[in-house]
């Protein structure tokens, strides 16, 4: 069993990503809800609210393909512009709270982002590491894209 299936079992995502911009930018991707809607699904675009404040509401309506996904969450930390933890709650996590942690770093003029997506159900972690891997991707692309993952684990 290789550290991502070990991991996805246990209800862990941990993507690394390299990201072709300053980490000041990658940041403000993460809180300016317009910026968010552009990236911040898998396919298609988002409704994005963010109030991004410790105690602040997060709400994200993805939507591709016909259908309205909704995830909400309440941000627990933000250090700009290097450290965002909010949960995040959808269909998929069962209704429960699961926990999204950002940590970017510089790397010259690029950012290394490490996401960590915890408490996942068990039989969803596979798909929200999918879904991250391409959100990412999408990310990637908004910011000028010649990034690359580093690894997913």
């Amino acid at each position: 069993m290789t550290d991502i299936d070990r991991d996805t079992e246990l209800g862990v995502v941990t993507i690394e990503h390299l990201l072709p911009a300053s980490v000041e930018d990658v940041y403000a991707a993460w809180t300016d809800p317009a910026v968010m809607s552009t990236w911040l699904s898998p396919t298609g675009w988002a409704d994005v609210e963010a109030d991004v404040r410790v105690g602040g509401r997060l709400r994200v309506v993805m939507r591709g393909d016909g259908i309205a996904l909704e995830h909400t969450g309440t941000y627990l930390v933000v250090e700009p512009p290097y450290r965002l933890v909010f949960t995040w709650i959808s269909v998929y996590t069962g209704g429960a709270p699961s926990t999204v942690t950002v940590l970017l770093s510089p790397r010259g003029s690029d950012t290394h982002l490490t996401l960590s997506h915890r408490d996942l159900p068990r039989d969803a972690a596979m798909s929200h590491r999918d879904g991250w891997g391409a959100i990412l991707g999408r990310l990637e692309s908004g910011l000028g894209g010649r990034g690359q993952d580093d690894a997913q684990t």
